[in-house]
C-alpha cells in the first residue's frame, strides 16, 4: 500500500513487472525466496504426497523418520481414484494434478431422480451382473456351473448369489469402489455383445434402497484365491478384508439390507415379481426362494415368443399384454441379431399414438414402453424382441439412439408391410377381420405416409361402381378411373358411369379422397385417375331430340311444377333407362346440409352476402326421357296427376341422391300417391 506510483499513477512493480513479461522468465538463480515460497505452496495443496520442492527441509516434512510406519487410512473412499501429482512445470515449478472429488449421495440422488425410472432396478442390476460373471467365467472354464440365487431373508434384505468369475482385491478396488468403470472393461471391447451390466455404476443403483452394501466374492482365476469382503456405505466408504465365512467356490455373494422406509422393495411378493419380470427370458437358471416359500423357484429359462409356436406366442401375448392378437408376425434382422415377433392389436387403438414395444437384452428385459423399433405407421402392432447387438442407454432402460437403430427400424418397417401382404394372402379370412378393425386408421396414416399408402393400394378394399375392389385391381381394370368425395354423387351416379364402362370410386370415406389424390399425383397415374363432375357429367349427356307439341307442352308444365319447389329441369337422354331422375345439388352447396334446421346460429351477414349467388345456383332435377315413367307422362291429359307424378320424380331424386326427407317432402309424397292411387282407381 506504501509502494510509490509513477506518473499517470501507475505502480513502478507494475511497471517493472511488464518489463519482465517482455524480456521472458527469469533464470532459477533470480529471486529464490520468492521460488521457495511458491513450491512450499505447492506441496501444502498437495495432502498425503511428500514435497517435490528439491529442499531438504520440505521432503522432512512429509516423509517420516526411518523406522516409523506410514500412516494408513482404515477406510477408503468410494467413487473417485487417487490423486496423482503432475509432472508439469510452471515457470520452474511442479504443479500437482488432482482427481475430482466425488459426493457418492448426490451421485445416488442424481441416479434415482435422473438416471434410473424407479429403485426397482436395483434387482436388474444385481442380476444382470451376476449374469456376466457366470458368463464371464463360462469363456475360461466352460464345464464351470451356471447358477444364480436370490434370497429374500427375513430382515428386509436381498441376497444374490452367483456362480461366476468373482473378483480379486485389485478389481474389488478398480471395479466397485469406480464410478464408471466396468468389471469385464477389457472383455468387454473383445466380446461386447455378451455382457449386460456396468458393474461400478450399476451396483450404486441398490444405494437406492440402502445405506449399506455388502459382497463377498472368490476370484476363480486360482485355486488357492481368498473369499474377500467389501462393505460399501452410502456414506462414499468402502473397506475391504478377507471374510471370516469364506465361499465354498468361486463366485460373488451381494447382500442389500435395505432401509426401513425402502422395504416394500424388498419383500417376497415384490422381489418375485420383479426377478420374474426382469429375468424370465434369461437362458440361465436363477432360483428365487424366501422365507414364505421354502423350496426355490425358477424364475428364468422361459421360451420367449419369438422361438415358440404361433400358439404358445398367442398365449404370451394374452399373457404379458393383455389382448388376443389378430396374426403373429415373425421379425427377423440378422446382421444387427435383432428377432422377434409383432402382434397386430385387436382393437383400432389410436392413430400416431403407438403402444410401446417389449424389449430384451440378451434375454434380460430392458421397457414395454419402447418406440425406437417400430415405424410410427404400425400403430397396429406390438413388437416382443431380442435386442441382439443394439447398445444399451447407462440406465438400460432403453435403446441408443444411432445409425444402427435407424436401419434395424427401416428394415422392421420393410417386413412388417411383406409380412402383412403374405397375411391377406395366405388367411384372407383374418386378413378381412384385421382390415375390419383397422381400415379407418390405416387410411388415416396413408394419408400422409407413403409406406403406409402403399399398404392401402394393394390390400384396402373401396366400393366401387363394379363392386369391391383394392385400388390396385381398379389400376389394372380400368384406365379411366373418377372417385367422389361424396356419398350421395357416388349413389347417385355410380349406375350411370356402370353403363357408360367408366369407373367410379366412393371415396366419402374419412381421408378416402385425400388418398385417391396421392394416388392421382405420387403413383403417375395422373391420365388414368381423376375426380369426379357430376355437372360436368350431366352436361355431356345428350339431350333429347326435337319432340312433338305434346314433349313442349310436358317440358312447360315440369318447369312449372319444379318453379314451385326451387329447383330447374333439364332433360336428357342417358342410360341405364331403369334411372328416371336424378337430383343434383347447386354447385358448391352440400345438398345434405340444406334440410338441416340450423339457419337460426349461422352469420346473418354471411347469410346476406351470400344470398345472390344462392339465387343464382339453384339444384336442378334431371328427368331420363329414356325411362318408360317420363316417356308415359307425356301422354298424361289430366294436369293435376302430371303435376302430382312430377313431384314423386323429384321425391325419388331425392331419395337416390341420399338426402333425409323433411315434412314437406313427406306431404308432397303422400299427395302424389293419393291422386295416383285415385287415379288408377278411377276415383275422385
Amino acid at each position: 500500500m506504501g509502494a510509490a506510483r509513477g506518473r499517470g499513477g501507475t505502480r513502478r512493480g507494475t511497471r517493472a513487472a511488464h518489463r519482465r513479461a517482455a524480456r521472458g522468465p527469469r533464470r532459477r538463480a533470480e529471486r529464490p525466496d520468492d521460488l521457495r515460497r511458491l513450491r512450499q505452496c505447492a506441496a501444502r495443496n498437495v495432502p498425503g504426497r511428500p514435497a517435490r520442492s528439491g529442499t531438504p527441509r520440505a521432503r522432512r516434512r512429509h516423509h517420516p523418520p526411518p523406522g516409523r510406519p506410514k500412516r494408513r487410512r482404515p477406510v477408503e473412499h468410494l467413487g473417485a481414484r487417487p490423486m496423482v501429482p503432475g509432472r508439469h512445470l510452471l515457470r520452474g515449478i511442479r504443479v500437482s494434478g488432482e482427481s475430482f472429488r466425488v459426493d457418492l449421495r448426490g451421485i445416488v440422488d442424481i441416479l434415482s431422480h435422473h438416471l434410473y425410472s424407479s429403485p426397482r432396478v436395483y434387482l436388474r442390476e444385481l442380476i444382470q451382473n451376476a449374469r456376466d460373471a457366470v458368463v464371464a467365467r463360462s469363456e475360461v472354464d466352460s464345464d464351470a456351473p451356471r447358477e444364480i440365487a436370490i434370497e429374500v431373508e427375513d430382515g428386509g434384505a436381498v441376497v444374490v448369489r452367483d456362480s461366476g468369475i468373482g473378483l480379486t482385491e485389485e478389481e474389488m478396488r478398480s471395479v466397485l469402489a469406480t464410478i464408471g468403470a466396468s468389471s469385464k472393461r477389457s472383455d468387454f471391447t473383445r466380446v461386447r455383445r455378451q455382457y449386460l451390466g456396468q458393474f461400478g455404476i450399476g451396483l450404486l443403483s441398490c444405494f437406492l434402497i440402502a445405506d449399506r452394501i455388502e459382497v463377498r466374492s472368490r476370484s476363480a482365476r486360482s485355486d488357492d484365491a481368498p473369499t474377500l469382503s467389501w462393505v460399501g456405505s452410502s456414506d462414499g466408504t468402502f473397506s475391504i478384508t478377507t471374510a471370516q465365512t469364506p465361499l465354498a467356490g468361486a463366485g460373488t455373494e451381494v447382500r442389500v439390507q435395505a432401509r426401513a422406509d425402502d422395504r416394500e422393495w424388498v419383500e417376497p411378493a415384490r422381489v418375485h415379481l420383479l426377478a420374474e419380470r426382469f429375468a424370465s427370458l434369461l437362458e440361465l437358471p436363477i432360483s428365487l426362494q424366501s422365507g414364505a416359500q421354502p423350496q426355490p423357484e425358477i424364475v428364468s429359462t422361459r421360451t420367449p415368443p419369438w422361438r415358440g409356436s404361433d400358439l404358445e406366442a398367442t398365449a404370451w401375448c394374452h399373457r404379458e399384454l393383455g389382448f388376443a392378437p389378430l396374426a403373429v408376425l415373425p421379425i427377423d434382422v440378422p446382421t444387427a441379431g435383432v428377432v422377434g415377433v409383432a402382434f397386430i392389436s385387436d382393437s383400432p387403438g389410436r392413430v400416431g399414438n403407438r403402444h410401446g414395444d417389449t424389449v430384451y437384452s440378451h434375454g434380460m428385459f430392458v421397457a414395454d414402453d419402447n418406440v425406437q423399433l417400430a415405424p410410427n405407421w404400425a400403430y397396429f402392432v406390438r413388437l416382443a424382441v431380442e435386442s441382439g447387438d443394439l447398445a444399451l442407454t447407462a440406465s438400460r432402460e432403453s435403446l441408443q439412439d444411432s445409425p444402427a437403430i435407424s436401419d434395424v427400424k427401416e428394415q422392421i418397417g420393410t417386413q412388417l408391410r411383406q409380412r402383412i401382404e403374405h397375411f391377406a394372402l395366405s388367411d384372407p379370412v383374418g386378413f378381412d377381420r384385421f382390415m375390419d378393425v383397422h381400415a379407418k386408421g390405416i387410411l388415416a396414416m396413408a394419408a400422409s405416409d407413403d409406406d403406409m399408402l402403399d399398404l392401402v393400394i394393394g390390400h384396402v378394399p373401396w366400393e366401387t361402381s363394379e363392386g369391391t375392389m383394392t385400388l390396385a385391381q381398379i389400376l389394372r381394370l380400368s384406365d379411366d378411373v373418377q372417385y367422389t368425395a361424396s356419398m350421395t354423387d357416388f349413389t347417385a351416379f355410380a349406375p350411370l358411369l356402370r353403363a357408360k364402362r367408366s369407373l367410379l370410386v366412393n371415396g366419402s370415406y374419412v381421408y378416402g379422397s385425400e388418398i385417391l389424390r396421392k394416388v392421382r399425383e405420387r403413383r403417375g397415374h395422373a391420365a388414368r385417375v381423376r375426380a369426379f363432375d357430376p355437372h360436368a357429367f350431366l352436361d355431356s349427356l345428350p339431350e333429347p331430340r326435337e319432340g312433338g307439341a305434346e314433349a313442349r307442352g310436358f317440358e312447360v308444365h315440369a318447369r312449372a311444377v319444379l318453379e314451385r319447389l326451387g329447383v330447374d329441369l333439364d332433360l336428357r337422354a342417358f342410360a341405364p333407362a331403369s334411372t328416371p331422375s336424378l337430383f343434383v345439388a347447386a354447385p358448391g352447396v352440400d345438398h345434405r346440409s340444406r334440410l338441416a334446421d340450423d339457419a337460426a346460429e349461422a352469420d346473418p351477414w354471411a347469410g346476406l352476402l351470400s344470398e345472390p349467388e344462392a339465387s343464382r345456383a339453384r339444384p336442378r332435377l334431371v328427368m331420363n326421357v329414356t325411362s318408360d315413367a317420363v316417356r308415359s307422362l307425356v301422354r298424361v291429359r289430366d294436369e293435376r296427376v302430371r303435376a302430382d307424378a312430377i313431384s314423386g320424380l323429384y321425391v325419388i331424386g331425392l331419395l337416390r341422391a341420399g338426402e333425409t326427407l323433411d315434412e314437406r317432402h313427406g306431404e308432397l309424397l303422400s299427395s302424389t300417391l293419393h291422386t295416383l292411387i285415385t287415379a288408377a282407381g278411377g276415383g275422385e
